[in-house]
Order: C-alpha cells, then structure tokens, then sequence
C-alpha cells in the first residue's frame, strides 16, 4: 500500500473529502453509479456543490432535489429506465426549484476535456460544435469552447474544449485489492480519463480481492494504486444500477423512483424515507431486503475475496 491511501467507512469518506462548496466528480455512466456516495452526501448536510458528471441520472437528480447541488456540468441527466424524467431536474432547471447553475457538453466534448486533462494540456480538439446549443450557451463556464484555426489548414476552424481537471472524483468500482488497484468487470465508459484528470481519487468498492484477482483480469484494471487517495467497501454500492460480474440493474427501483420523486412533495417523502430515514447504506440495504437483492445477484459467491 501506497503512503497515504486508507480505507475508510463510507461517513468516514465523505466527511474528510467532500465538503460544502467543493468541486466533485462523479463516476458512472448509468452502470456503476454510486448511489450510496449521494445518499451519504445528503445525509451529512453538504450542499452547494459543483458536480461534473457525464450521465446524471438517479445520482444527481437526488443531490439537486436535496439542495447539494449549485453548480452542475454534465452531457445528459435523465432516469434512464423507461425512460422517465429526472423530475427534479426539471423542476430546477424549468422552474427554479431549487435553482441551479447549469452547463452541458456533447459527450464527445466531455470526453476530449477530461483527455486533456489527464494529459495536463489545456485544451483538446473535438467534434464540430458551431451551432449547437451547448456552444452558444453558455453559465459558469464561459470558456468551455472556442475555436482555433488548424495549423495544418489554415482556412478550417477547429472546435476545442478546455481541459477539465476536477480537484476531486468519487468513482465506484468493482473490486480492489489492498494497494487499491482497481477493476471494472464490464463497460467502463469514461472512467479511465476522468480517474487520470482528477486531481485525487476516491473509491468505494464492491469488495477487496487478493491481488492475484486482479492479476487474473489486468484488461479490466482502471485504476493503480498510486492514483488512489482512498477506498470504502460498500457492497450494493451502485444499487439501483447495476454492477457487472456482481448485480443486475433494479428496474422497478428505477420507476419506483420516478414515481415518487415527480412532486416536490413526493421527492421529501421519498428523501425523508429512503435517506434521512436510514442511519446508513446498509440500513437501507436493510430496508430493501435480503430477498430483493440476492434476486438481482448474478454471483452467490464472491472473487477471492480478502476477509
């Protein structure tokens, strides 16, 4: 193990981590979502925060209805099973309720920015964006775009996105072992770039392996040790999406959500229940049942784990 990477509980985390006020990343593309990170986020009171995130989802949608959210970039926010909307998100971004700061990129865009700043340039070139509303639009990020002319062909202009850099990222993954060498069992998006772009590095982790897992599967390693600031086990940790190589997605959480959340009433019932009604993550694993989640495993037994 490294000097300076720990495990932590999960409060432990977000407590020492994430404040009020700070710049975070989320990881995720609607697999390997850290709900947990966000219900803990809500539970300690943290708010105004600025969150980058390609796919919002569930996550995000809960942290602006709770007020944790001030400042957002992101591709595309949806609850995408069904699909339904993310109803709080609309309310915020339609109504003002609660008001929020907003900022888009293609994913494309997204994707070259987090590239860039991982490689420790200040901008990358991207796709052709004139014209589009995420070009001409603009919040808290007014130089997110500009355009360059190619030095290969003078007379071409060339989209270039500004690096993004987050001071800090929470991701989850599958497993790793105790250095805090990581792996995704399945598609893992973006996560690559932005686990090099961000600054520090957090993790929450199905389970620890011995290193020998890790050795089996080097292909699904997105992470090093040496880029890790720390790791919570946190099992289910993604729950309601889903996991490869541990759990299925919950489709009937995912409209149970919808359903609950598409008043401002409803969404304080369901926080009030689901979160600030739970001592912690594994209350509310609790709360689901063993049934419901043994139903969405897809292994009984787990990978050479660590006791």
């Amino acid at each position: 193990m490294r000097h300076g990477m720990r495990f932590l509980s999960l409060p432990e985390m977000v407590s020492r981590y994430v404040h009020s006020g700070a710049t975070l990343y989320i990881g995720g593309f609607a697999f390997d979502d850290p709900l947990a990170v966000a219900h803990e986020i809500v539970r300690q009171g943290i708010r105004d925060l600025t969150v980058i995130k390609s796919s919002g989802g569930i996550v995000v949608d809960l942290l602006i209805g709770a007020g944790a959210i001030r400042r957002l970039l992101v591709s595309h926010l949806w609850n995408s099973v069904g699909p339904t909307p993310a109803h709080a998100f609309r309310r915020a971004v339609e109504r003002g309720q609660p008001p929020i700061e907003l900022e888009e990129l293609s994913y494309g865009a997204f994707t070259c920015g987090l590239l860039a700043g991982g490689m420790g340039l200040p901008f990358m070139p991207t796709t052709p964006l004139m014209g589009t509303g995420t070009f001409g639009e603009r919040t808290f990020l007014p130089d997110k775009l500009a355009t360059v002319r190619s030095p290969f062909d003078p007379a071409s202009e060339v989209v270039v996105v500004k690096a993004i850099a987050p001071p800090l990222g929470i991701f989850h993954v599958a497993r790793v072992d105790r250095e805090g060498t990581a792996q995704i069992l399945g598609p893992v998006a973006e996560t690559r770039l932005a686990m090099a772009a961000c600054q520090r590095v957090l993790l929450i982790a199905e389970e620890v392996v011995d290193t020998a897992a890790i050795r089996s599967r080097p292909e699904c390693t997105v992470a090093f040790g040496a880029q890790v600031e720390a790791v919570a086990v946190v099992p289910f940790g993604a729950f309601p999406t889903d996991c490869h190589g541990y759990y299925r997605r919950d489709l009937a959480y995912h409209l149970e959500y919808a359903q609950a959340t598409a008043s401002p009433e409803g969404f304080e019932a369901y926080v009030a229940r689901e979160v600030r009604g739970v001592a912690d993550h594994g209350e509310f694993l609790a709360r689901l049942g063993a049934e419901r989640l043994a139903g969405l495993a897809t292994r009984q037994e787990r990978w050479w784990s660590v006791a």
